[in-house]
């Protein structure tokens, strides 16, 4: 074999290699991809999970009511409904906030290139010793903008935000340590458990299940 030969085989070889590993490069780039940024828990910080609660306490309590809300009640007939709260009443719901929120977490992902398969409703804490209908599951959700400083709106008719990478922030009920989370693409690897951070607490504040 020629030197010239060898040499055009050699650099064939190498164009070959070269163009293997770029494609191999690009499928990771426009693959669906799911992790976990972030795993709070937002009664780790009790001084601003109280306030939270009483701020939640203070704007069901009809006595804050905007006055055009409280004009309409009484149009309605429902002058009521305008009592304002009193102390067993703020105990009630006190209770009944920490009932929900005190075992509760809030997982943060970052979502790249979903595909039309991926499922923001595929969050799920499978917990083999109970009915599978019971399973605790998203809750909560809200899209932010890839670095998780901005809410994003999704389009009528979509069901995720038109952009190839997004966060989506949840919350999961009744967290159990030994348990995984399992997302639509499989189980997800999980940081350490840390306090909710401020951020959140204002772009994905927590809402009582309906």
């Amino acid at each position: 074999m020629s030197v010239r030969r060898l040499l055009t085989l050699l650099m064939l070889f190498f164009l070959t290699f070269s163009l293997a590993q770029a494609q191999t490069a690009m499928n990771e780039l426009i693959s669906p991809s799911i992790k976990v940024l972030g795993f709070y828990s937002p009664s780790a910080a009790s001084d601003r999970y109280s306030r939270f609660i009483q701020q939640e306490i203070a704007s069901h309590d009809p006595a804050n009511f905007p006055e055009d809300q409280k004009i309409l009640l009484r149009k309605l007939g429902r002058g009521d409904a305008l009592q304002p709260f009193t102390e067993d009443d703020r105990r009630e719901w006190e209770k009944h906030l920490r009932r929900h929120m005190d075992d509760a977490t809030v997982i943060e992902v970052l979502v790249s290139n979903p595909s039309a398969t991926s499922d923001i409703g595929g969050f799920v804490q499978p917990d083999p010793s109970q009915p599978e209908s019971t399973w605790q599951v998203a809750w909560n959700e809200k899209f932010l903008t890839a670095d998780g400083e901005h809410l994003l709106e999704v389009r009528r008719g979509k069901k995720l935000p038109d952009v190839p990478q997004f966060r989506v922030v949840f919350v999961i009920h009744s967290w159990k340590q030994n348990l995984p989370l399992r997302s639509s693409d499989g189980e997800l690897s999980l940081p350490p458990i840390q306090p909710l951070p401020e951020r959140l607490w204002r772009l994905a504040p927590y809402q009582m299940p309906g």
